[in-house]
């Protein structure tokens, strides 16, 4: 599993540890739930990386260098 490293304001910080003192769960659970809910609800699961997309990063230069 990819590990990641955050900054929190300390305000929401707080906010989660409490959550997950009062929830008896673990601050990590907590916060996956939260990135878990986000990208159910904003579609996040659905995107995909289109082939053209993906082909357009790697474009070929013409022979003016462009």
């Amino acid at each position: 599993m990819p590990r990641l490293t955050i900054a929190l304001d300390e305000k929401d910080h707080l906010a989660l540890k409490l959550l997950s003192l009062r929830e008896n769960r673990r601050l990590s659970e907590v916060i996956d739930d939260a990135i878990k809910f986000y990208l159910s609800s904003s579609g996040g699961y659905g995107l995909r990386i289109s082939d053209a997309a993906a082909d357009s990063h790697h474009q070929t230069p013409t022979k003016d260098g462009e």
